[in-house]
Parts: C-alpha cells; sequence; structure tokens
C-alpha cells in the first residue's frame, strides 16, 4: 500500500510531495521538498528505512541550499549505534530511533506512531535532528503529549518552542500551526 501527502511550508516557501510505502517488513519513504527557506533557495530529497514501530533502520538525505550541495546517510542496527555509508560513528546518537528534519513536518509522524501514547501521556526521548538550511546535524531532545485523538502537542527540551499538532487517522501532520499545512483533495 502507498500514501501520497502534499504539504505546504507556510514560514518557509517550501512545497513538499511525499510518498510512503507499507511492504511486509518495514515502510519505506521517498520525498522531496523545493522553494525557499529564510530567503534562500532550497532543495531536498530524502529516504528513510523504518521498521514496523516507525523508527529508522537508515536515512539518505540530499539537499542543496542556495548553490551548495549537502549529504548525509546513516544506518542504525538493532543495538541503537549509528554509522554513516563511509563506516563513520556516531555515539552521540546511541539510541536515537527517530529523526527529525527541519524542512518537513513528516518526521514528526516518527514520534507519533511509533511511541503509541493513551490519551494525556507523555514521552521524552532524544533523536537525530537534520537542520537543512544551517547544514548540521546533532542529537536534540524532544517531548510529545498526546492532547487529543487527532492532536498531540510537541516541545523541544527547554520548552522554547512548542507547537500543537493536529494529525490525520494514519499519524501524518495536516496542521503545524504557522509551519506546515497539508494541502487536501478538492
Amino acid at each position: 500500500m502507498q500514501k501520497s501527502i502534499l504539504w505546504d511550508g507556510l514560514l518557509n516557501d517550501t512545497d513538499e510531495h511525499c510518498a510512503v510505502n507499507y511492504l511486509q517488513d518495514a515502510i519505506m519513504v521517498r520525498s522531496e521538498i523545493e522553494g525557499w527557506a529564510q530567503g534562500m533557495p532550497v532543495y531536498a530529497d530524502y529516504t528513510l528505512k523504518l521498521n514496523l514501530a516507525w523508527e529508522v533502520q537508515e536515512f539518505n538525505i540530499n539537499f542543496h541550499v542556495r548553490d551548495t550541495q549537502h549529504h548525509y546517510t546513516l544506518l542504525r542496527d538493532h543495538l541503537g549505534n549509528w554509522t554513516d555509508d563511509k563506516g563513520e560513528h556516531y555515539p552521540e546518537f546511541k539510541d536515537c530511533r527517530f529523526i527529525d528534519i527541519s524542512l518537513t513536518p513528516f518526521t514528526n509522524s516518527l514520534p507519533v506512531n511509533g511511541l503509541f501514547l493513551a490519551h494525556g501521556e507523555s514521552n521524552s526521548f532524544d533523536l537525530v535532528y537534520i537542520d537543512v538550511v544551517a547544514n548540521e546535524i546533532r542529537k536534540e531532545h524532544q517531548k510529545y503529549t498526546k492532547a487529543g485523538y487527532h492532536n498531540y502537542h510537541f516541545e523541544n527540551a527547554d520548552a522554547s518552542f512548542t507547537a500543537d499538532l493536529q494529525v490525520d487517522d494514519d499519524g501524518f501532520v495536516i496542521e503545524y500551526p504557522g509551519l506546515f499545512s497539508m494541502i487536501q483533495p478538492k
């Protein structure tokens, strides 16, 4: 089964087309983002291989900001260790199950679907954060609270950024206030 999703970037003038393929033993994601971010032209394409618990097994992201191209490929083994495609280890990402890519709401679907939160329940965790515009990859701490059937409250480590996300029945962001909106069929 495949689901196609379109998002409109509100803060940054971007468009994203995302395809999610549900396989027997994995979830494969392929997406493209293009537009303007912080006044600069951007293009990104990423692929994710997820297990059926929505945990990242591998990700590959290629992106251009202005005239500069960047690329990251990281793999996570069954022990929670991360390495890149050249074999370099990233011990700071040990046990991070999810990633967050700055220019997409898709990666919010990973904890939404992977934490299995009950109404009112919260979970805090570390993840791998990819800041496309700054070309940075780092560990961050985030917290999600299930606020309703289709609603999640998100906050970063020091609560300096919070958002109330609305998701569809499949856990994909419909509204991320001020940042992203799913383009719905008419």
